[in-house]
């Protein structure tokens, strides 16, 4: 929007690559094993994991990472989801009741949820694996506080 500045951006954790370091910790060992006890249709399936599953996850994941943020702005939230398909989703700061932040049960990521009044119509923003996600929501409760009368 016009005249419309940036205060705060937030962006993806770093744990959104454990899943493909998780393939790798798992389906290496079990490579060399295989290999190694003479099991070749175990050890050709391990290879494949290993060759195409754990580099298309950590493909996957650099995508996300470089394409997904939640800005905010004087007078909205906005938040950008993924490359395929990418979402965009907004909320003007004089609308949004409440901003919550979920911990993540593994790891320092979290969710943030910014919900709308009931009578506002529009859907909530939510935002996954923020890293820094509780710094970030104290800003949106400043700016809401600054923008209510």
């Amino acid at each position: 929007m016009p005249a419309e500045w940036v205060r705060a951006r937030a962006r993806l954790h770093r744990s959104i690559y454990r899943p493909a370091i998780g393939v790798l910790l798992v389906w290496g060992p079990l490579l060399v094993w295989a290999w190694l006890a003479g099991l070749d249709l175990v050890a050709q399936l391990a290879l494949v994991v290993v060759m195409v599953g754990a580099p298309l996850l950590l493909g996957w994941a650099w995508l996300r990472a470089r394409t997904s943020f939640v800005l905010l702005t004087d007078q909205r939230l906005i938040a950008v989801n993924g490359p395929v398909p990418r979402r965009v989703t907004s909320l003007p700061l004089d609308i949004i009741d409440s901003v919550r932040v979920r911990r993540a049960r593994l790891g320092p990521a979290a969710t943030l949820y910014a919900s709308p009044f009931m009578d506002a119509g529009v859907e909530p923003l939510e935002m996954h694996d923020l890293a820094q996600a509780e710094a970030f929501a104290s800003k949106v409760r400043a700016a809401m506080g600054a923008r209510r009368p």
